[in-house]
């Protein structure tokens, strides 16, 4: 078992996956709203389509919630194996 498991942990990693999801979010939005044509996309007949601002809103929130997903992920592997590296004496400087 890993401190990585214990509750304050998790709920730490969680809100720090949060809070850079939420981030994530709020630069995607603001990016559409300031340049919305670079959002634009080779279309399935040629030329550019470019999504409403509520469909993009749907694949960014899709997008956010893989990113909390993986940044909790992330968060929780980094602390076990620095963990383990720690219990195997990695950090041990000998004196």
């Amino acid at each position: 078992e890993s401190v990585s498991d214990m509750r304050h942990f998790e709920d730490a990693a969680d809100q720090s996956a949060s809070r850079m999801s939420d981030l994530f979010y709020d630069d995607m939005m603001k990016l559409y709203d300031e340049e919305p044509e670079a959002f634009a996309r080779p279309g399935p007949n040629g030329g550019m389509v470019q999504d409403s601002k509520e469909v993009w809103e749907q694949q960014v929130v899709y997008a956010t919630q893989e990113l909390e997903s993986a940044i909790s992920f992330a968060i929780a592997k980094a602390i076990e194996e620095i963990e383990m590296q720690l219990h195997d004496g990695q950090y041990y400087d000998g004196r």
